[in-house]
């Protein structure tokens, strides 16, 4: 027991500074720990300035998808019961973050959910584009984690209209994250399919390569699952996958944890294959 109390704290105050992130995504039950500590952290500050609520939105974000929904998508098969609490949880945390950002929008932008619901005309600059891209995430987060849920569903132009609000301040902000988040969005569209829906994507995937050098892993596992597993293209499906999986992680870069996420989810995604393919 003092062991395990020991490791804990080890993880919870040590690791993010000086240990291999990869050894993390061994013990997810640490990280959620570790991201729960810090959110309690982040919500305790007493007057918490702008950057303080941002890291808040944005960690709740990144928790949600990189730790509680990558262990809902695994779990639902094996535990159907278990896999749907964390669906909840992670969307109980998307739903915070979206009211959060959106209530930080709103103290500089006082229109702003009426700008939003496209009833209304604001001028954005550079400086906006942090928070229009995490709340964009919040929502698309929402929508995800909420398994088709219509009340969530109706959100989806929000998605579209923040990213593309944000690209058009400045394409290359993030260095591809914002083609990246559209290649998702535009999977979710209804009134998209077929050749369609792949020039689309074709288009937003080519950009998120060339903004990040071909250094984020996440376009090539987003291509690979929105695109080959759909159009039941098993090899170009493997290829992808095996490329992110032989993709460099340079230690302490902006890529680090999230090609280390898309590492881990591509050794998944290739070990249950047979599923998504009929031959």
């Amino acid at each position: 027991m003092v062991k395990y109390i020991y490791l804990i704290l080890f993880v919870l105050f040590i690791v993010p500074s000086c240990v291999p992130k990869a050894l993390l995504l061994d013990q997810p039950k640490l990280v959620s720990m570790y991201f729960d500590r810090k959110i309690k952290n982040l919500e305790s500050i007493p007057n918490p300035i702008k950057d303080d609520k941002r890291q808040l939105i944005k960690t709740k974000v990144e928790y949600g998808f990189g730790v509680i929904m990558e262990q809902s998508d695994r779990l639902i098969e094996k535990d159907y019961t278990a896999g749907l609490a964390g669906y909840k949880k992670a969307n109980l945390i998307f739903s915070e973050a979206r009211e959060s950002a959106i209530a930080l929008l709103t103290e500089r932008e006082p229109d702003f959910e009426n700008w939003l619901r496209n009833e209304s005309q604001i001028q954005f600059d550079r400086e906006d584009i942090f928070d229009l891209y995490w709340l964009a995430a919040a929502f698309g987060g929402s929508i995800k984690s909420s398994r088709g849920n219509p009340f969530e569903l109706i959100h989806l132009p929000y998605v579209e209209r923040l990213l593309t609000t944000a690209i058009q301040l400045d394409p290359t902000w993030g260095n591809g994250t914002l083609h990246s988040a559209m290649m998702s969005y535009t999977t979710s569209r209804l009134d998209l399919s077929g050749e369609i829906l792949r020039d689309t994507v074709d288009f937003y995937f080519q950009k998120a390569v060339e903004y990040s050098d071909s250094l984020d892993a996440g376009p090539f596992l987003t291509y690979a699952e929105s695109i080959h597993k759909p159009f039941q293209e098993r090899k170009e499906f493997e290829d992808k996958l095996n490329f992110v999986l032989e993709m460099d992680v340079i230690r302490n870069s902006k890529y680090e944890l999230s090609n280390l996420i898309a590492k881990n989810r591509a050794e998944w995604l290739l070990s249950i294959t047979d599923e998504y393919f009929l031959e």
